[in-house]
């Protein structure tokens, strides 16, 4: 079993650790634009809190199993 959570911490890690290194970048970017540009920040809120969505989901089942695997 821990042989397959480590297989499957690798294939959801591909796509997790790249998707959560352009969410960090898409964050830094978004709260500053909370003070440059108002009309930016609010037309740019869907996306941002649909990346949001989407890393959160990743992530729960990637750290479950990194747990698994004993990493």
């Amino acid at each position: 079993m821990r042989y397959i959570a480590t297989l499957l911490t690798l294939i959801i890690g591909v796509i997790y650790w790249p998707l959560n290194l352009f969410y960090l970048w898409v964050q830094k970017w978004y709260f500053q634009m909370r003070e440059e540009d108002k009309v930016i920040y609010w037309l740019f809120a869907p996306f941002y809190w649909a990346l949001v969505a989407i890393v959160s989901i990743l992530s729960i089942p990637y750290e479950a199993l990194t747990k698994l695997a004993g990493h």
